[in-house]
């Protein structure tokens, strides 16, 4: 089998988002499976509202010889699938309709564009598939889909893999950490605002806040004079696990998540987490040792940081944990995910009144 993953997403995570890491894990998976995913994206280092423009004109119609599906991410790829009548699934990732909601003025007008486009993939598909219940139920309502068009597949992860990479490192030191790419919606500030009372209960404690974005230096500023504060901006592979390795307890007060790879990557590691309680963390780090806070209490934020911190809640984390984030392994997404387009191509057919699909090459 053959897909095509097709997203204007950039490819790094530097410059974008948890998307980037999602891309690539489901490749992998699929790979895995036997079923060859190339990544098509334009070329260059456009702006993502260019990219998105330019996409159906640069991808060359070669490119899906023999796909027997197209895997198009946040609305991309449907005109090119109609053209080439190849079955559609779109894969809602980014959700752009709700982080619109906690954006300002021309960002907020961008993501609002998105989010139209992203409503006209999802609308058109074969199938949609979503990350988690909360994705689908957001995109049901915000974009008209059809619920039988929808199906939830979280994002794929390998804990055997991230822990074999893992650091072995002592975690005697009361550190906690936030790994996020610093959009308004994450809700950082909430955690720089909690941090002086937790100070007050653990006095080495220190807060390692990992990521860049556009709030970094907002951020910057309101931990000028925070003790025991640092801001890394974005850190990755493989030394970010450094991190995760000699964290305490993870934090993510963020109030809009399709998924929530990070808290995935902390549950991994073993630890104990404070979460908002709000999208999609909630359901995703159900069963985990967890904290869950309402958006936006800094209080509540520094009354579960100071708890987590306690060895006996860490102890218990390093034995649940890992085993709650094994529900995404990547053989079980892959699986799926191939029973997803196997459906919809079904659905295809039936709609072409049984006819077989022409596949991308093949004579008009």
């Amino acid at each position: 089998m053959r897909f095509a993953l097709l997203t204007a997403e950039p490819a790094d995570v530097a410059r974008g988002s948890g998307t980037a890491v999602a891309v690539a894990r489901l490749r992998d998976a699929l790979t895995a499976h036997g079923v060859s995913a190339p990544v098509l994206r334009p070329g260059g280092h456009l702006p993502q509202t260019l990219a998105r423009a330019r996409l159906h004109h640069q991808i060359a119609r070669s490119a899906f010889a023999g796909a027997d599906a197209v895997l198009g991410v946040n609305g991309d790829g449907w005109q090119l699938a109609e053209r080439f009548e190849i079955p559609y699934v779109a894969l809602i990732k980014a959700f752009y309709a709700g982080a619109a909601m906690y954006e300002r003025g021309a960002t907020r007008g961008l993501l609002t564009l998105h989010a139209r486009w992203e409503a006209e993939g999802a609308r058109r598909a074969d199938a949609v598939v979503v990350p988690s219940r909360f994705t689908a139920d957001a995109v049901r309502e915000r974009y008209g889909v059809d619920p039988e068009s929808l199906r939830v597949i979280p994002e794929a992860f390998d804990v055997t893999a991230w822990q074999a990479m893992l650091p072995i490192r002592s975690r005697a030191d009361a550190r906690v950490l936030c790994v996020a790419h610093l959009y308004p919606r994450k809700r950082v500030i909430d955690l720089l605002d909690a941090w002086p009372r937790v100070r007050e209960t653990h006095r080495y404690a220190r807060l390692d806040i990992v990521g860049g974005g556009p709030e970094l230096r907002r951020l910057a500023r309101r931990a000028q004079g925070l003790a025991g504060c640092y801001l890394h901006g974005h850190v990755g592979y493989p030394h970010i696990l450094e991190f995760y390795a000699r964290a305490r307890v993870f934090c993510l007060p963020s109030a809009q998540e399709t998924f929530g790879y990070a808290a995935v990557e902390a549950m991994a590691s073993g630890l104990p987490l404070v979460i908002a309680d709000a999208g999609a963390l909630p359901e995703v780090c159900d069963g985990a040792v967890a904290a869950l806070v309402p958006v936006g209490d800094a209080d509540a934020i520094a009354r579960a940081l100071t708890h987590a911190l306690d060895d006996g809640v860490a102890v218990r984390a390093a034995a649940v944990n890992p085993r709650i984030a094994r529900a995404f392994s990547p053989d079980a997404v892959a699986g799926q995910m191939i029973d997803a387009v196997a459906a919809a191509r079904r659905g295809a057919q039936r709609r072409a009144g049984g006819s077989v699909l022409r596949r991308s090459g093949s004579p008009r």
